[in-house]
């Protein structure tokens, strides 16, 4: 029957070890770490970070545009960025999908780089880490879900998505003239590079695909006419044949729905309604 076939009854597992499989924030956190820990291990000398690090005298090597994002300087460096694309990006990711994720989130780190070569043309000054770009992550969730709440550590109150993005960029514009190691040009520069990713995300369509609240599903798409005509549909109401059923199923399984008639279509169709309200 439809209940023991194991195509019908259980949806096909998933390998934790495909590359596919993987949403995309888990994809960032794991690319981040290994490069932290191979750096960490094998980079003594500062070899690996004098060639993938963004410098502002070598403006014409474009690949640091993006390797730069994933070097950090030390633990607490790596540690709060992943943080903060971990509990945005999963938001953002939701609404997104993982292709457009992906696409926002560098497209904010390159943009954050470019701000940052602006500001230090010509200057021997390195910019390592995935701030840039977890700016831009947190400007997209706050736009994407203005009105979700956050628990600050200190104070311990709760605070709107939207105001949190806007106090973090405030500050980072307050601290531009700061002559420490935070590249916070480059943290504006992620923050305008979500913005207008999602601005040009919102403006493709009337309505927006960002209405839904966090950790809500969206609701399921009109059930689909069967590919089959109605005449040929109202053959019985009368239950199916378990040899008959049985014959369908195993013609389904070699040869796929492709090659049933619309007659064993309404049979396969009738079988599995009875089967859900069993």
């Amino acid at each position: 029957m439809l209940s023991d076939r194991d195509y019908y009854s259980r949806p096909p597992r998933r390998n934790p070890w495909e590359f596919s499989s993987w949403s995309g924030v888990s994809t960032l956190i794991y690319l981040n770490a290994i490069v932290f820990l191979v750096v960490a291990l094998l980079d003594g000398h500062g070899t690996l970070t004098q060639a993938f690090a963004l410098v502002g005298n070598k403006p014409w090597q474009l690949w640091r545009l993006v390797t730069y994002q994933f070097l950090h300087a030390n633990f607490s460096h790596i540690f709060m960025n992943m943080y903060g694309v971990w509990l945005f990006g999963r938001m953002v990711e939701q609404a997104l999908g993982k292709t457009r994720f992906l696409l926002l989130y560098f497209f904010s780190g390159i943009l954050g780089g470019v701000f940052f070569l602006l500001a230090n043309q010509g200057s021997p000054v390195y910019c390592v880490g995935a701030s840039g770009a977890e700016f831009g992550v947190m400007v997209a969730a706050a736009l994407a879900f203005p009105q979700a709440q956050f628990f600050l550590l200190l104070p311990p109150i709760p605070v709107r998505l939207w105001v949190l993005a806007l106090g973090y960029c405030v500050l980072e514009v307050v601290m531009l003239n700061d002559n420490g190691s935070i590249a916070h040009i480059a943290h504006l520069g992620g923050a305008l590079g979500g913005f207008l990713f999602m601005r040009r995300l919102m403006g493709l369509s009337r309505r927006s695909p960002f209405s839904r609240e966090p950790g809500r599903r969206p609701s399921p798409p009109p059930p689909r006419r069967p590919p089959f005509s109605s005449r040929e549909s109202d053959v019985s109401d009368a239950p199916i044949d378990s040899e008959e059923l049985n014959r369908i199923l195993d013609k389904l399984s070699r040869q796929g729905i492709d090659q049933l008639t619309p007659r064993e279509k309404a049979s396969l169709s009738r079988a599995a309604e009875a089967l859900k309200h069993r």
